[in-house]
Order: structure tokens, then C-alpha cells, then sequence
């Protein structure tokens, strides 16, 4: 889907510090955010690839992955990390060109299922981070709890549309991608809680924001990102 691969992006950060593009004091104090793993939840569902593994060994390999992106960042210098969990990648519009979809208006259960079997491993990393990250201090978005709520309570966070795409095409704004063949746009996209097959609105991003900058430990634990950037840490 166009993203540039975990490793490489890792691959990159390591050229600018080999080549003195960024100093240690310049990483130790920067914000390292990880939210990695949608697309290959969703690909995992499609009905064509590869045979696929048992859900379990797949979520494992997601999350291996995981940890080997935090030791190699921890070893160059990082020591403030979030990690942020998967939303309910089972309820973007999206899941409307799956073949197994569930009923209009529904989310893919074992779509969601599988992103909550990610988001525990991914917070079992964070808790661990004390015994396998020296010196550094990881943190956990609760991606998935805080979108749920935008669905749960859509008054709320003004949403008037929690299902559909804003800019798409088909069911649910979900079968054609925003920008290609015959799409159409709505007239108020911050209504919307998806602003194309695949993607949260500018609206439910800025408020995914303020939850993790300053929000309480159901949002994101053990402390806030506003905290994480205050803390005093070493460079080491």
C-alpha cells in the first residue's frame, strides 16, 4: 500500500547517525511513535497471496518484528518510545471488499479479534521495557479503546458517520480507493470518522492527538507523551 517497509525506515534512521547527521543528546531527546501493523492485519484477510499462517504465529512474527524495531532504536540512542496499538482495522470501509465480510454496518470480527491479539503482545513489549530497554521509557496508546469510544459515543466527538468513507467509492465509500474511477467526496469530511477506505479523518486524528498528549492512563499508560517529553532521561 505504498508505506516504506519498518526495517527500512530503520535502516535509514541508522545511516543519518552513522554519518554524525544526529547526536545522541538530539536522540535522547526526541519522541520515538511506533503505530505499525494495519495493513498487515488486513492483508492477512484477503483472499488472495500466499497460504496464510495460523493467526497465532502471524500476530508473533508482527510483534517480533516490533521488538527487534525498539532494540535496534535503543541501541542507537532512543530512550522515549510509543508504542501505539492497532485501531479496529475490522471496522474501516475497507472491509467491504473482503469476501467474508459481515453485514452491512458491521465490523469484520476476527479482523478486530486479531488486532487485539497484537495490541496485548505490543503492551506486554512496553512492560518489559524496564528489563530489555536500559535507560529508556516506553509508553502504549490505546489506538483500538480510544476509536471504539468515537464509535460507542459519536454525539460525543461529533461524529455523524463512524462507518463509511468520506472520499471513496461502492459500499462504504470502501470498494474504490479515494482519488480513482468514480469517487466522490462528502461536504463535510470532519464528520466522518474515516476519511478513506483505510484512514482516520483529519478530525478523528486530532483528537486521537489530544488523548495521547495529555490524556489520562485508559488512553495511554503508564504516562502521557506530554509526560514522556518532560521526563529526564540519559543519553546513554
Amino acid at each position: 500500500m505504498g508505506v516504506t517497509a519498518l526495517q527500512t525506515q530503520v535502516d535509514q534512521f541508522t545511516s543519518l547517525v552513522k554519518l554524525n547527521k544526529l547526536d545522541k543528546p538530539t536522540i535522547s531527546r526526541s519522541l520515538f511513535l511506533l503505530e505499525s501493523g494495519s495493513n498487515d492485519v488486513f492483508r492477512y484477510f484477503l483472499p488472495i497471496g500466499p497460504p496464510r499462517p495460523h493467526p497465532d504465529a502471524y500476530v508473533s512474527a508482527m510483534l517480533s518484528s516490533v521488538r527487534a524495531f525498539t532494540l535496534q532504536i535503543h541501541a542507537l540512542g532512543a530512550r522515549r518510545i510509543a508504542l501505539f496499538s492497532l485501531g479496529p482495522v475490522g471496522c474501516i470501509p475497507a472491509r467491504a471488499v473482503l469476501p467474508e465480510s459481515s453485514p452491512l454496518g458491521a465490523c469484520h470480527p476476527e479482523m478486530n479479534r486479531m488486532a487485539r491479539r497484537f495490541n496485548r503482545g505490543l503492551e506486554g513489549i512496553v512492560g518489559s521495557a524496564p528489563m530489555t530497554l536500559r535507560g529508556a521509557v516506553a509508553v502504549y496508546g490505546a489506538t483500538y479503546d480510544v476509536v471504539q469510544l468515537f464509535r460507542k459515543l459519536p454525539k460525543r466527538y461529533r461524529f455523524a458517520d463512524t462507518g463509511s468513507a468520506c472520499c471513496g467509492s461502492g459500499v462504504l465509500g470502501g470498494t474504490g480507493q479515494c482519488g480513482t474511477g468514480n469517487y466522490t467526496v462528502c461536504g463535510e469530511p470532519e464528520k466522518f470518522l474515516f476519511w478513506d477506505f483505510f484512514h482516520p479523518s483529519q478530525h478523528a486524528y486530532a483528537l486521537i492527538s489530544k488523548a495521547f498528549w495529555g490524556g489520562k492512563q485508559s488512553r495511554i499508560r503508564p504516562m502521557n507523551l506530554s509526560q514522556l517529553a518532560e521526563l529526564n532521561v540519559s543519553a546513554v
